[in-house]
């Protein structure tokens, strides 16, 4: 029954003839080196590119290949609603580096409270008077009204059988979000790419100084 209901449709059927190793690695030309990017510094830098490519590459796909908005939607909004904690997360957590503090970032999913610790780290590297800033967090309100726990676009209900998205409008123009929503990348990448320009400036010049008083 069930390799009959496996191919119901066209192409190649792939059926779990055997126990296969998921995790671990393999032959493939595409390993991922997962340790080396747990042990950097810095390891968010892969969360984050890899959830925003994630995202851009869904919406591509929605588009070309004509998959329906209504299913595509739910990752699409997933995809880049966790590339926007895990960046914020990250902008605290070099936030607090250029402060001489440890590299951490708060727990928590709500992206308003992120926001509300990372926008100092954020003026820092411009002005409290950039417009800017008022857009970023209009829609990150935004977000955090449509799915304010990180779990709206994951499942429908929440835990006491009530809607995950209370806040979600009746349609959603994805083309309208995609933009919104690259905007919004934009920003958060030009605040992280002002601040590790400031971080490797810090530590150049501490070196150099330690350098010369090794002379």
């Amino acid at each position: 029954m069930f390799e009959d209901d496996a191919a119901d449709g066209a192409g190649e059927i792939k059926w779990p003839d055997k126990i296969r190793k998921a995790f671990g690695p393999g032959p493939g030309r595409r390993t991922a080196a997962l340790s080396w990017v747990l042990s950097r510094e810095q390891p968010l830098e892969g969360y984050i590119t890899g959830y925003k490519i994630a995202a851009e590459e869904v919406f591509a796909a929605t588009a070309t290949k004509g998959h329906s908005p209504e299913r595509m939607l739910f990752p699409l909004a997933f995809l880049w609603r966790h590339f926007t904690e895990v960046a914020l997360k990250d902008i605290i957590a070099v936030g607090r580096l250029l402060e001489n503090e440890d590299w951490t970032y708060p727990q928590g999913h709500r992206l308003l409270d992120l926001w509300t610790v990372a926008r100092p780290y954020v003026v820092a590297c411009g002005s409290e008077d950039s417009p800017e800033l008022a857009i970023v967090e209009q829609q990150i309100r935004e977000f955090e009204n449509v799915d304010p726990f990180a779990s709206g676009f994951r499942y429908p209900l929440d835990k006491k059988g009530g809607s995950n998205l209370p806040g979600a409008p009746s349609h959603v123009d994805l083309d309208q979000f995609q933009d919104a929503m690259v905007r919004l990348a934009q920003f958060l990448e030009c605040v992280r790419m002002e601040q590790s320009a400031r971080l490797d400036y810090i530590r150049t010049y501490y070196a150099e100084m330690l350098l010369e008083q090794e002379r």
